[in-house]
């Protein structure tokens, strides 16, 4: 009698051993991973940006102001919020393959601030008058992409290509000081501007929720070589002309990111996208220049906000 409890007993801890070792739970299985059928068609996209600039110290502070001759306050160049536009077309072919050109473009040339007993490096008089800032921005992208489908939900375009970026930022000010007569008043001009060439690549990553929605978030990094040069210079009427000038060559790495959500109708001849969604792009060191004084300023140039466009895809 006791060898049968005994062994009942030990099947009993073999049968349950599971709950003493746990269990596996859940198998999951692979996705599948596969690309659009072979297939060739035309889109053509348009995008309003509404962007705001950014600068690094350097160029993100203008003159700057005391009421007692020991301290300081700087003045924020802060240029506003302005439009730019992305055109872009793409030919798709092959099984996911597409060559997509697209250019963006913006600039701003509303940013004028006056001033009153206000100071500059290297400058003993307070200036007092008006100055014009105006930067403008151009990226020309040529990527070659490829489509590639994760599962139901999620797809990603990887892409590699190309960038040319133009970057120029120009200072007009005018105005008098306090230690030049009124009758002679004074003005001065900075004109700096990069033009680069580089590599560049990028994924668009998307979530496709159902029923034509879709999120995304899209990212790319490019590095550019290209010439950076600037003129700049200094008039007082009849009593000084000065000037300085210079170019080198320049490597700027560029980021870039945008995260967003689009809608599109299926539509007999093909499909229309509504896009919208928020945008940064940095370059890094893209602007510099030495003033008249000698003093030497360089800075990083970003711009960021929202943006909304259509996009037609054709399916003829």
């Amino acid at each position: 009698m006791l060898r049968l409890k005994r062994g009942i007993l030990a099947v009993l801890m073999l049968g349950s051993s599971p709950l003493f070792a746990g269990s596996m739970g859940p198998v999951c299985s692979p996705g599948t991973v596969t690309v659009p059928c072979e297939w060739s068609g035309w889109d053509f996209g348009v995008k309003a940006l509404y962007l705001k600039p950014a600068y690094d110290v350097d160029y993100g502070y203008g003159p700057f102001a005391t009421v007692d001759g020991i301290t300081r306050h700087y003045i924020d160049t802060d240029p506003d919020w302005h439009w730019g536009f992305m055109l872009e077309a793409s030919y798709r072919f092959s099984t996911g393959n597409d060559l997509n050109l697209n250019w963006s473009h913006w600039d701003d040339n509303r940013n004028n601030y006056s001033y009153a007993g206000a100071f500059v490096s290297g400058f003993a008089g307070a200036l007092f008058g008006t100055t014009q800032f105006e930067p403008e921005w151009d990226a020309v992208n040529l990527e070659f992409g490829q489509h590639v489908d994760f599962g139901e939900f999620k797809d990603i375009r990887f892409h590699a290509g190309v960038q040319f970026a133009h970057i120029e930022h120009e200072t007009r000010a005018s105005g008098y000081s306090t230690i030049i007569p009124a009758t002679l008043p004074f003005s001065f001009t900075i004109d700096s501007q990069f033009n680069g060439f580089g590599p560049r690549v990028g994924s668009d990553m998307t979530y496709n929720i159902g029923h034509g929605l879709a999120i995304y978030g899209k990212g790319a990094a490019a590095i550019l070589v290209g010439t950076g040069k600037f003129n700049a210079g200094v008039t007082v009427p009849t009593l000084v002309g000065m000037a300085s000038s210079g170019s080198k060559t320049t490597i700027v790495p560029e980021l870039e990111t945008k995260l967003g959500a689009k809608y599109g109708w299926v539509m007999t001849q093909g499909t229309l996208t509504l896009d919208a969604g928020w945008m940064l792009v940095h370059y890094f060191n893209a602007n510099h220049f030495m003033s008249v004084f000698g003093t030497r300023n360089e800075s990083g140039f970003a711009l960021q906000g929202p943006y909304v466009g259509l996009n037609w895809l054709s399916t003829v």
